[in-house]
């Protein structure tokens, strides 16, 4: 039992491993387009991107909050896959309104054409369980891109990184992350940003919670330092059945309002799933 166990556990290591390898590749290929990036920022102002923010969460619903042909139109939208045949799996989305974050879920983190997608989740990994769901995305060092606006300053390692060593960093404490997938919606609470090491795959474990809560944990590089990851950290507050979920947090994954933020034409292009692109399938 003791050797199936150890197997597993090597197992899982190993693909923790993969997922630091990617995460460290993709920061090599940014960092020598950098200067590239900075050059069409140059030419035209990168701006943030427009992801519906809620009016409120609560854990009561009235029949007047929600919209049931409405929410059908949602889940069409999060169970629709264009990289289906690809091979690729999509689980659902994240948004995080106040930082203009809106990404499509895939799994396979380890995958760098994955991680290309937008936000990749971990096989077997559930939202809303008593367990760590970890996200992973990439950090275009341009405060737009993937998860690049989790990171306060741009291209700027404090506060997460100073001479005095790695911080914990509390600026974003109660910022509401928002997902879906094919059964319910989810708002989770952030509790903390903590730096850590690249090697420290640990924080990707599935019973890592946060007081036994379910809980999110999200992975993005720091810049200019790419040794080190930002791990955004938060709980989960309430959670309601997409189909009667209030329509103000529904809209919150409209894709034909709001833009997703997954590609950036110098490293990964492709067609945006929001109004910027495909509209979430509903383009005609």
């Amino acid at each position: 039992m003791s050797k199936k166990k150890t197997r597993v556990n090597k197992k899982r290591s190993f693909k923790h491993w993969l997922i630091t390898i990617s995460l460290f590749l993709l920061s090599i290929g940014l960092l020598s387009y950098w200067g590239y990036q900075h050059y069409q920022e140059l030419l035209a102002k990168v701006e943030p991107l427009k992801v519906y923010q809620p009016k409120k969460t609560s854990s009561k619903i009235s029949k007047s909050e929600s919209d049931t042909d409405y929410a059908k139109d949602i889940l069409k939208m999060v169970e629709w896959n264009p990289h289906a045949d690809q091979g690729k799996t999509k689980i659902g989305y994240v948004g995080i309104p106040s930082r203009h974050i809106l990404l499509p879920i895939y799994v396979n983190p380890y995958s760098s054409s994955t991680l290309n997608l937008g936000a990749a989740s971990i096989k077997g990994e559930k939202m809303g369980q008593a367990m760590n769901f970890t996200l992973a995305a990439h950090n275009f060092n341009n405060h737009v891109t993937g998860f690049s606006a989790l990171q306060l300053t741009e291209n700027k390692n404090a506060p997460y990184l100073t001479s005095s060593g790695t911080h914990s960093v509390q600026a974003l404490k109660n910022t509401k992350v928002y997902t879906i997938d094919k059964k319910y919606l989810y708002v989770y609470k952030v509790k903390v940003q903590n730096t850590v090491y690249k090697t420290k795959v640990s924080v990707m474990d599935s019973n890592n919670t946060i007081n036994g809560q379910p809980t999110l944990t999200i992975i993005s590089c720091l810049f200019p330092n790419i040794n080190y990851r930002i791990i955004t950290r938060a709980t989960l507050l309430v959670k309601y059945p997409v189909l009667k979920a209030p329509k103000d947090l529904l809209k919150v994954f409209d894709m034909r309002i709001n833009q997703t933020n997954a590609h950036v034409n110098w490293w990964n292009p492709g067609q945006e799933e929001g109004s910027n692109g495909a509209m979430g399938g509903f383009k005609n």
